[in-house]
């Protein structure tokens, strides 16, 4: 029994990461209302763990760990860092960064610390690709060393697309005009059939590239749709260009029906797509769940290309592409 325990307790210490325990920072907040519990204001310290991702840009990573080729020198690492700390203060931004924080204890708790995992959820919707071609899966993934955000839990499954070529790059020239990335206006299409029940557009796609965030975009997801499938099973695809949108509140729409454009709007370094599903429709308390796409051909180093008659679950590093059939059929809706 004991060692079960011990057991147990070593596996849940194993998944946690700096930006978790940022949020025992809570615990110090009554501190500044009672002057009984002053004491408490020490877990205030905790709220530098949040400052974790960051750092962690700063650690160079080796070229041959990307599945695409970044320009990550010092230079990337600065603006990225530079212009992150600007966001932070950024008035949009901050509401946001303490939703997502609020939103995390409630997901947690609703889940009693155990979210959906890919052992303990069963998907109604069969989800395709939310594009044509053949796009790269620059983050993202179902277990933790893959995660977008393992930490943020609406976001912990979530996936960064973008299109590469044979030499890994993802753009044209210095990358220093949204047209030079090959992913910038590819049509966004709806991974399944479903209703639209939240939209935004109108955010301008940054000006700025190559590692600097918009110190003053107002949403982190910039222009986005969100679309029901099924009873809590919503997906969001985000930082779509600005007008693009082609769908409103409430609409129906078919698997393959476009619904936008890819873009550069709100917290992106490059051109990509942000593409998640998640158990209700608010980003911030929603719980992230993992995803098996059908109709999908991958391709990786590990496994060369292999097209999947089953659904399944991708990850960073891999080439994916919609099979054919299905972008057939996504071309017959959009005639």
């Amino acid at each position: 029994m004991i060692a079960d325990t011990l057991q147990t307790l070593r596996s849940s210490l194993r998944r946690i990461d700096p930006v978790t325990v940022s949020y025992l920072g809570v615990l110090g907040i009554p501190s500044y209302f009672a002057e009984s519990l002053e004491p408490l204001r020490i877990f205030m310290l905790f709220w530098l763990f949040g400052l974790w991702p960051l750092v962690s840009v700063l650690i160079p990573t080796s070229d041959e760990e990307s599945p695409v080729e970044f320009d990550t020198d010092w230079r990337w690492r600065g603006r990225f860092l530079a212009s992150n700390l600007l966001v932070m203060v950024n008035p949009f931004i901050l509401v946001q960064s303490m939703g997502q924080i609020v939103g995390n204890v409630v997901a947690l708790f609703r889940y009693r610390g155990q979210p959906p995992a890919p052992g303990r959820f069963d998907q109604q919707t069969e989800l395709t690709l939310p594009f044509s071609g053949t796009w790269t899966v620059v983050n993202g993934g179902v277990e933790k060393e893959d995660s977008h955000s393992w930490s943020i839990v609406s976001q912990r499954y979530a996936y960064d697309f973008v299109i590469s070529d044979e030499d890994r790059r993802t753009h044209d020239g210095d990358g220093d005009s949204a047209d030079e990335y090959f992913c910038y206006s590819e049509p966004m299409l709806a991974p399944a059939d479903g209703t639209v029940v939240e939209t935004k557009d109108g955010h301008r796609d940054s000006p700025y590239f190559r590692g600097m965030l918009d110190p003053f975009q107002r949403d982190i997801r910039g222009n986005y749709v969100t679309i029901r499938h099924a009873e809590n099973e919503y997906s969001v695809l985000a930082h779509l260009a600005e007008g693009s949108v082609a769908v409103e509140d409430g609409e129906k729409v078919e698997r393959g029906q476009q619904i936008g454009r890819c873009g550069h709007s709100g917290n992106s370094t490059e051109p990509h797509l942000h593409f998640q599903l998640q158990d209700r429709q608010d980003f911030f308390f929603s719980a992230g769940l993992p995803i098996t796409f059908g109709n999908l051909g991958i391709e990786d180093a590990e496994t060369g290309a292999s097209e999947q008659n089953e659904p399944a679950s991708i990850r960073e590093g891999q080439r994916v592409t919609t099979t054919e059939s299905t972008d057939s059929e996504a071309s017959k809706r959009q005639m």
